[in-house]
């Protein structure tokens, strides 16, 4: 892994610590209020896609490229990630009987990886 990549990672994890603790505070807070899993996970990961994008364009990647090109590409790769999310979230969770909490934070790490990939080398790469 190049240096560029290794800190684009760090900073990739500092913005998703942020993202992270809003999400998963809004996640949890649902859920103890008796929302289902799946809308409660939907609803925390929603909350921190813009503050996701625009911290990741502007502080960790450094994207030149428009917003029109940036966003649809960001939008489609975290389309992507939140799917992989939701398949674990529901297969740990509904199938293999995982307890509620681990089993979200098991689908996001998928996330967080998955994201950062999709990001790295497809979203915000210079066109």
């Amino acid at each position: 892994m190049s240096m560029k990549c290794t800190n684009s990672f760090v900073l990739y994890l500092l913005v998703g610590a942020i993202n992270t603790i809003v999400g998963f505070g809004i996640i949890f807070i649902l859920m103890a209020m008796g929302v289902n899993i799946e809308l409660s996970n939907l609803l925390g990961y929603a909350c921190g896609l813009v503050c996701s994008y625009l911290l990741n364009k502007t502080f960790t990647f450094k994207s030149k490229n428009t917003h029109a090109k940036d966003l649809t590409r960001f939008l489609i790769a975290m389309g992507i990630a939140y799917s992989i999310n939701l398949a674990i979230l529901s297969l740990s969770y509904r199938f293999f009987g995982i307890n509620a909490y681990v089993a979200q934070v098991l689908a996001g790490i998928f996330y967080v990886i998955g994201g950062y990939c999709l990001n790295r080398f497809w979203a915000f790469k210079s066109l």
